[in-house]
């Protein structure tokens, strides 16, 4: 029973995690794409119809991308190393 509570414990702070640095990701991604729109138009700078339309074209493959996916470790690695921890504890 404590290790089913361990695993909800671990998996609901691993959602928190994971969602927190999705978010974080995806800020910074607008971010990069924001200033490459500026450095590319100078005269549009600001927010226009142009601009949120290259964003959101830029953004469609974010979701499919290496660091969008690499985010998944969150839940995979910490979920490994308790699973570790568990069998080397009780090995003997």
């Amino acid at each position: 029973m404590a290790l089913i509570r361990l695993w909800l414990f671990l998996f609901a702070l691993q959602a928190v995690f994971y969602l927190l640095l999705r978010v974080y990701l995806r800020s910074q991604q607008v971010e990069r794409v924001e200033n490459r729109w500026d450095a590319r138009h100078p005269d549009q700078a600001g927010n226009s119809a142009a601009r949120r339309a290259f964003v959101a074209k830029a953004m469609t493959g974010f979701n499919r991308s290496l660091r969008a996916r690499l985010a998944l470790a969150v839940f995979v690695l910490p979920t490994l190393a308790v699973l570790v921890i568990v069998i080397l504890v009780n090995w003997q």
